[in-house]
């Protein structure tokens, strides 16, 4: 987390409150598996460790995180094993990646739209020519 707090992130995961209980609807193989993963705990531990080192933590929907498409929100086909791909727009991508993708832009509507630049100063008083000498060049233009 101090990686995240240093570099300005944020972090996202999915609301699996509910999992536990829908667990009934899967076979009795899967059911026991995810069980044993602890994910009430797992999901504790991540936000206590976000609001522990200052971090912004966003838990998401995880409806259709991993069968929508991220880019134009269609619905994915399977092509492979965890291997999806959109009939609209032809994404192509393992399951886990989409999920991820899903996520993040969930995370980013939370936050109010996609990330801006971070606020910084603006440096204005360095000068891109090797002699140190302000250039006056127009708004808009780059020394090359």
């Amino acid at each position: 987390m101090s990686l995240a707090k240093q570099g300005q992130l944020a972090v996202a995961r999915e609301d699996l409150t509910g999992l536990v209980e829908s667990l009934r609807e899967l076979p009795k193989g899967h059911r026991t598996a995810l069980i044993a993963l602890g994910y009430r705990r797992l999901a504790f531990w991540i936000d206590w460790q976000a609001e522990k080192g200052g971090v912004p933590l966003f838990v998401v929907d995880p409806t259709n995180t991993s069968t929508t498409c991220p880019r134009c929100g269609a619905k994915l086909v399977e092509v492979g094993h965890r291997r999806l791909r959109c009939p609209s727009c032809g994404l192509e991508a393992d399951r886990d990646t989409i999920a991820i993708l899903n996520i993040e832009g969930r995370a980013l509507s939370q936050m109010g739209g996609p990330l801006a630049a971070p606020t910084a100063p603006q440096v204005t008083d360095v000068s891109p020519n090797r002699w140190g000498e302000p250039v006056n060049r127009p708004k808009g233009t780059l020394a090359l």
